[in-house]
């Protein structure tokens, strides 16, 4: 698949550059669930999700725009740490994906909804100064999905992310100790290369990071 699509329940989406829908044309709610979940939300969307959703979609097809996060909030009674409980990675980045507004479009309209306008969700999770889990027994999915909320990664946290993931997990597990990483590349098949694309802030600060691992000089 091209590295510009989507596939959800059969059907292909296509995406712009930034991973929002494009022609926004396309969407319809398998698109809205199945990125849902590549964005974090798990279990599904619920009636809160998309009535928020339906709220930015009238916003957009009918009068051709996108308010600004505080004016959404207002409209749909919502508190900002409510509405990041909702979508984990923001309000630009996750409801307007979500709701197939597109990248260019919100440029457009006003080019600061292009930057993100709710602040990075604080971790439920107990962090040092550098961001490493405290516990490696408290770690859960949502840890890793709030390490890799401004990774810029076009699909999420894909399969290949988590095969790395449990693994490491389990290896610390075993050893008390993290592998080099060519003892993690030749055990999973992966090359440098690979592996540096699905983890764009390195191996120690990337990947080991988003597995719950604490930190190694």
């Amino acid at each position: 698949m091209d590295d510009n699509e989507v596939s959800f329940k059969g059907k292909k989406y296509k995406l712009d550059r930034h991973g929002f829908l494009d022609p926004p044309d396309q969407w319809d709610e398998d698109f809205a669930e199945g990125i849902a979940g590549k964005l974090g939300i798990h279990g599904g969307l619920t009636e809160d999700h998309w009535s928020f959703i339906r709220y930015l979609r009238n916003k957009f097809i009918k009068e051709k725009t996108v308010p600004v996060v505080v004016a959404a909030c207002a409209d749909n009674k919502l508190r900002l740490s409510r509405l990041r409980a909702l979508f984990p990675t923001g309000y630009h980045r996750g409801a307007c994906k979500i709701a197939g507004i597109n990248f260019e479009f919100m440029r457009d309209v006003n080019i600061w909804l292009t930057f993100e306008s709710i602040p990075p969700q604080e971790t439920e999770h107990e962090v040092d100064e550098l961001g490493f889990l405290k516990d490696f027994e408290k770690w859960n999915e949502r840890f890793t999905h709030w390490v890799v909320r401004n990774w810029d990664l076009p699909d999420g946290v894909t399969e290949e992310h988590w095969k790395i993931i449990h693994y490491l997990r389990d290896f610390y597990r075993e050893n008390m100790n993290i592998p080099t990483v060519y003892e993690l590349c030749k055990s999973n098949d992966i090359g440098l290369g690979r592996l540096g694309e699905l983890f764009p802030r390195g191996y120690r600060r990337g990947a080991c990071r988003a597995a719950g691992l604490p930190f190694f000089g």
